[in-house]
């Protein structure tokens, strides 16, 4: 009784159940609305694009606005060890935020797959890698943010309550711990845009496979294939893997923040 009490009356411990159980609503009611593709619908990934995607010329403006360099670096600067202070306080929080975020994208992109799989929308072995690369980088994405999680001293927590944002960063931190913090939160920032980059991937590829098939929900699956193909082909998977491996060497506390205190 005592532990469904907590679980009422913590928050924390509701987004990580619930994150991923709507992760799996969502995934099989957009997945099981759609019928079968038909035998006339294309079957590669390469071939579903030529003929439904429609290609979308963007025209660059050219801005005239001139701003201040120097301004432009001092406030950069100051907000950037706001942000870093801000993390130290909510660090607990954010990270379980973030791990409820990956299990509900990961839970999405698992019954996606199976959906798919029992309506017979499989019909080439491209389907398999642009929908199982996702997952495995979400894997990626959890060892790099449990990685996190254990390097993360809490007495930076505390030093970060009994202190300024600046008093923080400038009097509390040592060279080495201003270091680990502004690469920590960077390696964080980069997952988080992985992350982004994977959970809009999936979402393509499901309104992709789906858009083959005829019906009412043609045209909602068109208009998400549509604002969401910058997330298609290999080049953001490249980009996703170079996210997560710098995001690796960021967070890992004997890489890059160790060589810059020694450098």
């Amino acid at each position: 009784m005592e532990v469904v009490l907590e679980f009422v009356h913590n928050p924390l411990a509701q987004s990580l159940l619930l994150g991923p159980l709507m992760g799996v609503i969502f995934a099989t009611l957009l997945s099981g609305l759609t019928k079968s593709p038909g035998s006339q619908a294309p079957a590669t990934v390469t071939q579903t694009k030529t003929i439904y995607v429609t290609k979308v010329v963007e025209r660059n403006r050219p801005s005239n606005e001139v701003d201040s360099g120097i301004a432009f670096l001092i406030i950069g600067g100051f907000s950037l060890i706001f942000v870093v202070w801000k993390y130290a306080i909510y660090f607990d929080a954010i990270q379980y935020y973030l791990a409820a975020v990956i299990l509900s994208v990961l839970s999405f992109s698992v019954t996606t797959i199976l959906v798919s799989l029992v309506k017979g929308q499989y019909t080439s072995d491209e389907w398999w890698f642009y929908t199982v690369v996702p997952i495995i980088l979400l894997f990626v994405s959890i060892y790099i943010l449990n990685l996190a999680k254990i390097n993360f001293d809490p007495s930076i927590q505390q030093g970060a309550l009994n202190n300024t944002f600046w008093t923080f960063y400038k009097d509390w931190l040592n060279e080495y711990g201003r270091n680990f913090m502004f690469t920590h939160v960077s390696g964080i920032a980069f997952l988080i845009l992985a992350i982004i980059f994977i959970a809009f991937s999936s979402i393509h590829y499901l309104a992709l496979m789906n858009q083959r098939s005829l019906g009412a929900m043609q045209k909602f699956w068109l208009f998400l294939t549509k604002y969401t193909s910058f997330f298609s082909g290999k080049a953001w998977l490249f980009f996703v893997i170079f996210l997560l491996f710098l995001s690796y060497l960021l967070i890992n506390p004997d890489l890059i923040a160790n060589w810059i205190t020694r450098k």
